[in-house]
């Protein structure tokens, strides 16, 4: 197997950090520092906003991991083979029957031989995405991976989990927040004492210390019955900041505290200011064949809105440079030079961030 990432994964590793840029209000990415630079690791992550979740973390961190991505995903010949060029490898769910399930042996198998290369997997313990802010139970499969791998070095080969949190503001919108959080890692080896003379034990002990340290890392409203009323309570409380880790550290002290008969329910409303609303309809104006083109190819293509914002941003990234391409050829024939496409250069990213700014302002959604 050839450990080293290819062409595409390495293109697409540059690129899609000044997309996110471009893509979100705020993107910001914290705790690089602990993350290990050599060495196996495993990034255990929430799953709230389907493939975007594994794009984000995968392009604002050092190391270049592997996915464990649904095996439904790997349909036709050509899609198997662009998906193992971006380091995906199958993972068979109870749906897709007992026989497919058995091949996840061979899953397994990869994964340690990768661990024991030193490479890096990318894994949701959850197994599923959903859109809400909780954390749901983990499955055992990290823990599968960990102490197998342990298991076929004596030990040697001990497996540093990265936990990672990601806190989006709004996962069915672009331009919107999302906040990146890497925290320091969890070393395998004393969980692995544990697990040879108690497997179950050593196996829940782990999965437990995940959970804690992912939690740590996000908005976590538990329990699920009083998510709405606690999810409201929140998002009214005043002050909530700008900033996304205060933000997040408000969100979290806010819920520690919070107790249903303290809460008035009135939400506070940022309200509109209808003065932005030309200057953003005209500095957006360029932008409007791109915009388009990207509300028609999600309204075409996402059947469930958990994909909408990886389709947005798939049709934002690829898709709407050639949209722009081309509008700017039809106008060359008009104005020939290469003024045309110096001018388009600065005023292009210009006019889009401020026209969302203003935006905003006029429907009274910023913070």
């Amino acid at each position: 197997m050839n450990y080293k990432p290819g062409l595409i994964y390495r293109f697409l590793k540059l690129y899609l950090p000044f997309v996110f840029r471009l893509y979100y209000r705020r993107f910001i990415i914290v705790g690089k520092e602990n993350v290990p630079r050599s060495g196996p690791v495993i990034f255990a992550i929430n799953h709230q906003n389907a493939f975007m979740d594994a794009i984000v973390v995968a392009a604002s961190s050092p190391r270049n991991p592997w996915f464990l991505t649904r095996a439904s995903v790997f349909g036709s010949p050509f899609v198997r083979y662009l998906l193992n060029k971006l380091q995906m490898i199958p993972i068979y769910r109870f749906r897709d029957g007992m026989t497919a399930m058995k091949r996840n042996d061979e899953t397994l198998e990869t994964c340690s031989q990768l661990l024991q290369h030193n490479q890096c997997i990318l894994i949701f313990p959850e197994g599923n995405h959903d859109g809400r802010w909780a954390l749901r139970p983990l499955q055992k499969g990290l823990a599968r991976i960990v102490f197998a791998t342990m298991d076929k070095t004596g030990g040697q080969t001990v497996v540093q989990i990265v936990p990672v949190g990601l806190q989006y503001e709004n996962i069915f919108s672009a331009w919107s927040d999302l906040l990146i959080s890497f925290g320091k890692p969890i070393r395998s080896l004393e969980y692995y004492e544990t697990y040879k003379s108690e497997p179950g034990r050593g196996t829940s002990a782990l999965m437990n210390e995940v959970k804690e340290r992912i939690s740590a890392l996000m908005v976590d409203i538990q329990p699920a019955e009083a998510y709405e009323a606690k999810r409201e309570a929140m998002l009214a409380r005043p002050g909530r900041a700008a900033n996304l880790q205060e933000r997040l550290r408000g969100d979290q002290k806010f819920l520690a505290e919070y107790r249903p008969e303290d809460q008035q329910n009135k939400k506070q409303i940022q309200r509109a200011n209808k003065i932005w609303c030309l200057p953003s309809a005209l500095l957006l104006l360029p932008h409007l064949p791109a915009l388009w083109f990207i509300r028609l190819l999600v309204n075409a293509v996402v059947k469930d809105p958990h994909w909408m914002s990886s389709i947005r941003l798939a049709a934002f990234a690829f898709g709407a440079p050639l949209v722009y391409i081309a509008v700017l050829f039809a106008f060359s024939a008009y104005f020939a030079g290469w003024q045309l496409l110096l001018i388009a250069l600065i005023i292009l990213p210009v006019t889009g961030i401020a026209g969302l700014w203003a935006r905003d302002r006029c429907r009274g959604t910023s913070l």
